[in-house]
C-alpha cells in the first residue's frame, strides 16, 4: 500500500497525518544475481493480529524485492522475559538485520547493543528501546495522539462525567506507555471524569476479566474503560459481557482482533485506534536493506490510524485497516 501525504480527516474515522509517512528514506531495490541478504523479524508476541499483519509487510516486500531471506520469530507472550531468548537465540545465528518489536525499552538494552556491536543491522517496528540510537530506523503509529484520541472518544461515548478506568498491559514498553500518557493528557480537558487510575494485567486476558469484574462490583457508577491493545481489550470486553454491562459502560481501545471485531458489531465494545502495521512491515524491509546496501535510512516514521466502529465497519477507508490474523 503506497501512501500519498494523509490529512487530518474527521468524520467516522480520524486519520493523522505525521511526517516521514510519504518518504520513508527511499524506497528499497532489489539486485538481480546480487547479494542475498538474511532478515529476522522478531514479533513482539507470536500469534498476536497485530505482529501478523507486520510480518505478513515483511514478508510481501521481501518476495518483492528478491534478494531477502526473511524468516521470523516470536516469543508465546508479551515480556521482555520471554523476548530476550529468542532474541539471543537469532543474535547468534548472525543474520544481516533483526527487525525488532521490542519488549520493554529498558530490559533488552543490552541483548540489542551486543547485536549491534556484532555488526547486525537493527530496525525497531511499533515499540522502541531505552536507546533509539541502536536502530537504523523507528517506525510506529503516534501512540501519545493515538491515546489522546481514544479519551476524547471515550469522554464523548460517556457525556464527558463519570468514573473511567485505564487497563493496561506491562510497565515499560514504550507502546503502551505512550498511549497511557496520551489517554490522561486528554482526561484532563473533561473536568466531570473522575478517573479512577491505571491497572496492570501483564498482558493477561483472564487477569483483565478479573479486574474488571472486581472494579464492577466495587464501582457501580463505573462508566467508561479504556484497554491499550488486543490483550488487554478481549479481557476487558468479556468481564463487560459477563456482567451484562454493555449498555452502561463504554469500552474503548486499541488493536483488533477476530474476537474484537465480534464485540464491537455486538456493542461490548464501542471502538478500537487501529495502525497499519502491514505498511510497518513494508517499511522496516526497506529500511533494513536500506542500511545494508549503504544507502540513507529514516530515522523515524510515523504511520497513520483509523478508529473503528460498528458504523464504519464496513467504510472501505477504515476496514482495510483491520488487521490480518494469519501470517501468509
Amino acid at each position: 500500500m503506497k501512501r500519498k501525504s494523509w490529512v487530518l480527516i474527521f468524520s467516522v474515522f480520524l486519520l493523522i497525518e505525521l511526517p516521514f509517512y510519504a518518504l520513508a528514506g527511499g524506497k528499497a531495490e532489489g539486485q538481480a544475481g546480487g547479494k542475498t541478504y538474511n532478515i529476522v523479524y522478531i514479533q513482539g508476541m507470536s500469534g498476536n493480529p497485530f505482529f501478523n499483519s507486520l510480518t505478513n509487510g515483511c514478508k510481501d516486500e521481501a518476495a518483492k524485492l528478491g534478494n531477502v531471506t526473511f524468516t521470523y520469530q516470536g516469543a508465546n507472550n508479551y515480556s521482555p522475559q520471554a523476548q530476550t531468548p529468542v532474541l539471543n537465540a537469532v543474535i547468534a545465528a548472525k543474520p544481516d538485520a533483526i527487525i525488532i518489536s521490542p519488549m520493554a525499552g529498558e530490559a533488552m538494552m543490552t541483548p540489542l547493543k551486543q547485536a549491534k556491536d556484532a555488526g547486525i543491522k537493527l530496525i525497531f517496528a511499533d515499540t522502541t528501546a531505552t536507546d533509539q540510537s541502536l536502530a537504523a530506523s523507528f517506525i510506529a503509529s503516534d501512540n501519545v495522539a493515538g491515546g489522546k484520541f481514544a479519551g476524547d472518544q471515550l469522554a464523548k461515548l460517556i457525556g464527558e462525567k463519570g468514573e473511567v478506568m485505564l487497563m493496561n498491559g506491562t510497565p515499560g514498553i514504550s507502546t503502551t506507555d505512550q498511549r497511557q500518557q496520551g489517554f490522561e493528557a486528554a482526561l484532563k480537558a473533561y473536568p466531570g471524569i473522575t478517573y479512577l487510575g491505571v491497572q496492570f494485567c501483564q498482558s493477561d486476558p483472564q487477569k483483565a476479566t478479573e479486574i474488571v469484574s472486581s472494579t464492577l462490583a466495587a464501582h457501580p457508577n463505573l462508566k467508561g474503560i479504556y484497554a491499550v491493545s488486543t490483550q488487554e481489550v478481549e479481557g476487558c470486553a468479556v468481564a463487560i459481557a459477563n456482567a451484562n454491562a454493555a449498555d452502561n459502560v463504554a469500552l474503548v481501545g486499541f488493536d483488533s482482533s477476530p474476537p474484537i471485531i465480534e464485540d464491537i458489531t455486538k456493542g461490548v465494545v464501542k471502538g478500537v485506534v487501529l495502525q497499519e502495521p502491514y505498511q510497518m512491515g513494508v517499511f522496516a524491509i526497506d529500511q533494513a536493506m536500506n542500511a545494508l546496501q549503504g544507502k540513507s535510512t529514516t530515522p523515524t516514521i510515523k504511520t497513520p490510524f483509523v478508529f473503528l466502529t460498528k458504523s464504519s465497519m464496513n467504510d472501505p477507508a477504515v476496514s482495510k485497516f483491520i488487521y490480518q490474523d494469519q501470517i501468509k
